[in-house]
């Protein structure tokens, strides 16, 4: 099996006119209209509402494609080629012609470089991917395409995606469309809310800890599609566990009497896992006149291990503040769904 490694870090997807972007790049020659559309381009697909709202929110995303004549791998001609935003246009430099035969593609979102790491171990990427293409289009292996080495993703910011095609290129009837990448979510979405079961409850903080931060994905370690969690890789080892605290500025105080919930902590984009590690504490007054005085509570609470976290689902949990008490609900939901197609 050929292996191309490559470390990157991403933040994209999105499009442009083939035409126009081919014309703009200065490293290939386009003499006819005819001749452009010849040349691969894109259309993606990304079906997500936060932590991007539409494509303009995205920079930059990376394709592989494995070209086989007869059957056989005769070449990588993109390997981690850079998709990237030029004023309103998107393009890729040295554009890739089709030749005949079956192409297999692969993408991911968003591109390396932006995920670097240098609190825990100096000058130490976030992200390493491999791609893996089987040298027989027919020789399928479980771990073929994309695997993630390793991730680390203390910010819990980034929205991992991966996409793949296939194709049967033929001169006698060429598809020269856009090749279309519909991106899957590869982390799960968290997020943590409070309400109050009275009146003159006032949050004094929330600290949401204990889940690792540390993976990968898609490896014989792993296993098919799925991700396993580390404690260490390479020189970054005795990796913390994930810790957010959250901001109550503007928060209401006290907290609305009439039970509804107050968003804390959005948005958390995490490594799929049993969070049956994963802590809540959580600090609260209750009969707080306004001037701070009033019963303190400080209560600590363990995620359960049911539901565990899955790709591109959303994990929405509620803590309760009443009296001594305190109590968690999660409501486990689809990711929000919104489609954006753009077209290379």
């Amino acid at each position: 099996m050929k292996r191309i490694s490559l470390i990157y870090a991403l933040n994209a997807a999105a499009a442009l006119s083939l035409l126009a972007f081919a014309s703009s790049c200065t490293k290939v020659s386009i003499d006819n209209k005819g001749q452009a559309e010849q040349y691969i381009g894109f259309t993606t697909s990304v079906e997500t509402k936060a932590p991007v709202e539409s494509s303009a929110d995205m920079d930059e995303f990376a394709v592989w494609a494995a070209y086989y004549d007869g059957g056989i791998l005769q070449s990588t001609p993109m390997n981690n080629v850079q998709v990237y935003r030029s004023g309103d246009l998107w393009m890729y430099d040295d554009l890739q012609l089709w030749q005949e035969g079956k192409w297999r593609f692969d993408a991911f979102y968003p591109h390396p470089s932006t995920l670097a790491v240098t609190d825990i171990v100096k000058d130490k990427d976030a992200l390493a991917v491999t791609f893996s293409a089987p040298k027989d289009d027919d020789e399928q292996t479980d771990l073929d395409g994309l695997s993630i080495d390793y991730y680390y993703g203390p910010t819990a910011s980034n929205d991992l995606m991966v996409a793949g095609y296939t194709r049967n290129y033929t001169m006698s009837s060429p598809d020269v469309s856009p090749v279309k990448f519909n991106f899957e979510h590869l982390l799960s979405r968290v997020s943590i809310a409070v309400k109050a079961a009275g009146d003159n409850v006032s949050l004094g903080s929330l600290t949401f800890e204990g889940m690792s931060v540390l993976g990968e994905y898609n490896t014989a370690a792993s296993g098919t599609d799925t991700w396993s969690l580390l404690t260490k890789v390479g020189a970054l080892s005795n990796v913390p566990a994930g810790n957010f605290t959250a901001d109550l500025t503007g928060v209401a105080d006290p907290l609305p009497s009439d039970g509804m919930s107050v968003g804390v902590l959005s948005d958390l984009l995490l490594i799929p896992q049993t969070p049956g590690t994963a802590q809540v504490e959580v600090t609260y007054t209750i009969g707080a006149d306004g001037a701070g005085a009033g019963a303190s509570e400080t209560k600590s609470l363990t995620l359960p291990a049911d539901p565990a976290w899955q790709p591109g689902r959303h994990y929405r949990y509620t803590l309760t503040l009443g009296g001594a008490d305190v109590t968690l609900s999660v409501d486990m939901v689809q990711w929000d769904e919104r489609n954006y197609t753009v077209i290379f």
